[in-house]
């Protein structure tokens, strides 16, 4: 829920958007200035985010190993913010990358191996499995609420161990640390990638200026 919201930032993005690009025309810093500054404050604002939310949540649920869910969620909303960014460089209006946004994350919620495991997707779509963030999050997540974790009352349903239900996922075999290095790298590539477009405009306007000064 709380990545899926995420998509409440882009408003403030794109409209910061038209102050970014003035202020690189005129030279007040560079793009990879602004987008370093823009990853490293968004970290305040996930981490407390997934503190706050985390202690509600386990203080109610009672779920295991606290650290891992923070991390886990604090990790998650860090990759889905860098997304955010990159959508609101490339989209003209917020309600535009609302749209895109929301439909890229139901694509990874389909994606991130839960309605459908890793071998009942289509051949031709079983690398997709790999590109959703949600999927490390989701199968870390799993991976420490049902490992070896047994349920007496489950035993007729065959679900008495975890580890069963995690077979059953094809998620048995996770390695956490893993994953959650993965997605510090995802959310560092989503930044490259909106640097390289932020970069690419700035070229753009460059070379439209000399145009017109030359004209």
């Amino acid at each position: 829920f709380f990545v899926f919201m995420s998509v409440a930032v882009l408003p403030f993005t794109v409209i910061e958007r038209h102050i970014v690009d003035k202020e690189v025309r005129n030279a007040y810093y560079h793009p990879a200035v602004y987008q370093i500054s823009q990853a490293i404050a968004s970290i305040p604002g996930a981490a407390l985010l997934a503190l706050v939310t985390s202690i509600i949540i386990l203080s109610m649920t009672g779920l295991r190993e606290p650290l891992w869910f923070f991390l886990n969620l604090f990790l998650s909303l860090v990759c889905a913010e860098a997304l955010a960014q990159l959508i609101s460089h490339l989209v003209s209006h917020f309600i535009i990358g609302i749209g895109l946004l929301a439909g890229v994350y139901g694509l990874f919620m389909l994606l991130q191996g839960f309605m459908l495991v890793p071998s009942e997707f289509p051949g031709w779509l079983r690398w997709t499995y790999n590109i959703a963030f949600h999927t490390y999050a989701w199968r870390s997540f799993m991976f420490s609420e049902f490992h070896d974790q047994t349920y007496p009352d489950a035993d007729e349903q065959g679900l008495e161990n975890g580890n069963i239900i995690l077979e059953i996922y094809e998620i048995g075999d996770v390695n956490r640390a893993n994953d959650m290095i993965t997605l510090v790298g995802y959310a560092a590539i989503i930044h490259v990638f909106s640097f390289i477009v932020l970069q690419y405009k700035y070229i753009s306007m460059k070379k439209a200026n000399a145009l017109i000064y030359k004209d």
